[in-house]
């Protein structure tokens, strides 16, 4: 790994899940039914687990399909855990939930917003969407389980988005983060599954995985972002749905542009949250003087949170480069050391 890849890699070493991890495969996914038969495939193929952390779980037929998967796996005797994030699940059927309940499936909401209720309140939402299996399988990025991601019952209007299957030693760590989460939801500590060691690696790729822990734990976001900005020696390309960093944030991308990083952001013209559209285009005098080439997109709602560092590292996750994410959520992303990943984002 090259001198400045290993300086990175020292910087965020403390805000990651089990530091730097070797011999991983990551799969790219664009297209939101091909992600969902993915994760629908691997939750069918658990023989130890399935843990589902996910910021909006709906009840339409994408959820429907994933309710009545994940209840069959229960019925299997495999234990299964699901974590819904209160406000953004709250259009799903409490009856989806209940089924799932009766099923055997352990389902745990996040941050109920009621103030008499223990770990209740607005700010701070689990914001993940990951799901792991069995240790060896996991699944994050942007896209949630419903009906906007999946081509087939949106067609045309089909919400733009990233996500990536892990399979190695990263899954395991992902999995880390869903038991903090489960424990701060439930209470119950769960030990942590080690798989049996794979005879053959799972792949070449490095990667680290970042999860914030929401309110009272705001460092690791911002200092991802800022940390590669500072360290970026060529170019940053970004994609992000809802792009209102805090100063911090914006003067590390001032402080790259005057390096002569060159920083290319992908913005959607129209967002599905009007008020980031227009917080977002009134940064557009200072970034467009600062150097930094803006393109709007004018397709369909974008949702995908990707960067790019220098052609060399890739960050996917479900963190926004905004207030919210950097300072109130629970994130997850994961930094990828691997030329063919950047290659397939840049595409």
């Amino acid at each position: 790994m090259a001198d400045w890849r290993q300086a990175i890699a020292r910087e965020l070493s403390g805000d990651t899940v089990g530091g730097m991890s070797e011999d991983n495969h990551v799969e790219i996914y664009f297209d939101g039914d091909r992600v969902y038969h993915a994760m629908l495939t691997a939750i069918a193929s658990a023989q130890h687990f399935v843990h589902l952390e996910m910021y909006m779980f709906l009840s339409d037929t994408i959820g429907k399909n994933f309710a009545q998967a994940l209840s069959s796996k229960a019925r299997e005797g495999i234990p299964v855990r699901v974590i819904f994030d209160y406000i953004g699940s709250s259009a799903a059927d409490p009856m989806q939930w209940a089924s799932m309940r009766e099923a055997g499936v352990e389902v745990a909401e996040y941050r109920p917003v009621a103030p008499w209720r223990k770990r209740g309140g607005l700010f701070g939402r689990n914001h993940r969407k990951n799901l792991i299996v069995d240790g060896n399988i996991g699944f994050t990025g942007g896209m949630n389980i419903g009906d906007p991601w999946s081509q087939q019952q949106y067609r045309e209007n089909a919400w733009r988005d990233t996500q990536i299957r892990l399979t190695g030693p990263a899954a395991g760590h992902l999995d880390h983060i869903f038991i903090d989460s489960w424990q701060y939801c439930t209470g119950e500590k769960l030990e942590a599954h080690i798989p049996p060691t794979l005879t053959q690696p799972s792949g070449s790729c490095r990667c680290m995985v970042v999860g914030s822990q929401g309110l009272g734990s705001r460092k690791q976001i911002r200092k991802l972002f800022s940390v590669h900005l500072d360290k970026a020696r060529h170019s940053v390309k970004m994609t992000m749905p809802y792009f209102v960093p805090p100063k911090r944030l914006r003067k590390s991308m001032l402080r790259a542009t005057q390096r002569g990083v060159k920083i290319s952001l992908l913005l959607p013209r129209d967002s599905d949250v009007r008020v980031v559209d227009w917080l977002r285009e009134g940064l557009y005098p200072s970034l467009l003087r600062w150097g930094v080439r803006v393109i709007e997109y004018l397709g369909p709602i974008l949702h995908a949170k990707t960067m790019v560092i220098d052609d060399n590292i890739a960050i996917i996750g479900s963190n926004n480069f905004d207030i919210l994410s950097v300072l109130m959520n629970r994130e997850t992303a994961i930094v990828v050391f691997d030329d063919q990943v950047t290659e397939e984002l840049n595409r």
